[in-house]
């Protein structure tokens, strides 16, 4: 898979939201258990599903993702810490 390139919000709608929420499904942050976001029905879109699975990830990475950036708490956003970390697991684990 290609690295992400581009930073993603709540209210987006993108590609790279599908695959975000494919990754985050895989590594157990789930979006849905069923129906709409959950695993082979990820969307396109970003939502508050999505946003909830984000923060749990990005809490449970902490001392990479949020420690680095001054955070203590999850923000909900793929921004540039959150996505060097995911295209670094990307490139040795896909």
């Amino acid at each position: 898979s290609a690295s992400f390139t581009k930073d993603l919000k709540p209210g987006d709608t993108h590609a790279d939201v599908k695959r975000l929420q494919q990754y985050l499904n895989a590594q157990g942050f789930t979006i849905a258990t069923t129906g709409v976001g959950s695993k082979g029905k990820e969307t396109n879109y970003f939502g508050l599903a999505t946003k909830k699975a984000l923060i749990k990830f990005q809490e449970a990475h902490k001392k990479e993702i949020l420690t680095p950036s001054g955070l203590t708490k999850g923000t909900g956003t793929f921004g540039p810490s959150t996505r060097a970390f995911v295209n670094k697991a990307f490139a040795t684990s896909f």
